[in-house]
């Protein structure tokens, strides 16, 4: 099932486009380079009618199933809020520490998204909310206790997935304690070890018992994780700990390659080059058409020039291919 071709390269990949529907270019990307997938932001969402509309528009231009990905986390993280049930945050939940809420709005989202033809949910966010000043993550976090954030990931978790779409936990290996936005620059998180394992691990071993399907690594610098690489192009952390050490054997995805993490201190076809490398099977690109375009020709060289290996491709092509065979 996993025999890479070059036709299938584009499965790698999920984009973003511009406005509320997708332009005849990307429609052509779609259906000509094989995409993985999309991922649909507020600026592509006008109603529920619509959303539905575009979702099937690009399914019926490919060949193979895609993966269409929302950010549905509750709280101020919503892409789909007109005709739609929008339920408080993370932190809401965890505050009152309340399981049955917490599964029944993660199901209830989750429902609703499979009948509008969206079957991935990027959530839950599941990083530990250990300091202050990290406006980024707080009301997104489950709270301060990891054992806590733990217990309720796994509620969320086993409530997507209730409904017969895929969960994602992020953000790997964990942004509960940094203080600069990815989305800006590159955060430093310079905890030992020890620390993660104790804290920012625990709510993403909970995710991976409980079988989550997709796991997101993230733009953050961990000098005792690895001293020279961002989690997202590291071998280290993404293969070594994270598959190794914790176990996951599921679809690794990174955060938008576009963030000023990234942007800001590397070249982005590169980047994305190193982020497939060090072992995430799906590479998220949301804006820019001409830049998506080009990293899509980047690695259609590394293919033909065998910069990658056979093996490499094929064990995340069989990974994408198995849990697309689920949906």
């Amino acid at each position: 099932m996993g025999s890479f071709s070059p036709e299938m390269l584009g499965q790698f990949f999920i984009f973003g486009f511009e406005g509320k529907f997708p332009a005849d270019d990307f429609l052509y990307l779609v259906e000509k380079r094989n995409l993985g997938g999309i991922i649909l932001l507020a600026r592509n969402v006008e109603s529920s009618d619509q959303v539905s509309e575009t979702i099937t528009a690009l399914s019926s231009k490919s060949k193979h199933l895609i993966f269409v990905m929302v950010d549905q986390e509750g709280g101020r993280v919503n892409r789909i809020t007109k005709d739609f049930p929008v339920f408080p945050s993370n932190k809401f939940y965890g505050k009152r520490e309340d399981k049955d809420g917490v599964f029944e709005a993660y199901k209830t989202t989750a429902k609703e998204l499979a009948r509008l033809g969206i079957n991935v949910n990027l959530a839950p966010v599941v990083d530990v909310w250990t300091n202050q000043k990290n406006s980024v993550i707080e009301e997104r976090s489950f709270g301060d206790d990891p054992h806590l954030v733990a217990r309720m990931s796994k509620e969320a978790v086993v409530a997507i997935k209730s409904e017969n779409i895929l969960a994602c936990a992020k953000h790997f290996p964990g942004i509960g304690d940094i203080d600069v936005d990815p989305h800006s620059d590159l955060p430093i998180n310079s905890n030992p070890k020890e620390r993660f394992e104790k804290i920012d691990f625990l709510p993403f071993k909970a995710a991976i018992s409980s079988n989550v399907d997709i796991i997101m690594s993230t733009h953050v610098l961990c000098p005792n994780l690895d001293p020279k690489e961002p989690a997202s192009l590291s071998k280290k952390i993404c293969s070594d700990i994270l598959r190794k050490e914790l176990g996951f054997e599921g679809i690794l995805i990174t955060d938008d390659m576009q963030m000023g993490a990234i942007r800001k201190n590397r070249e982005l076809a590169d980047a994305c080059e190193k982020a497939f490398l060090a072992g995430n099977d799906l590479i998220l690109i949301c804006d820019k058409f001409e830049e998506q375009i080009q990293v899509l020709d980047h690695f259609e060289k590394l293919v033909s020039d065998k910069k990658i290996t056979k093996e490499r491709l094929n064990s995340s092509l069989e990974k994408i291919l198995l849990t697309k065979k689920k949906l």
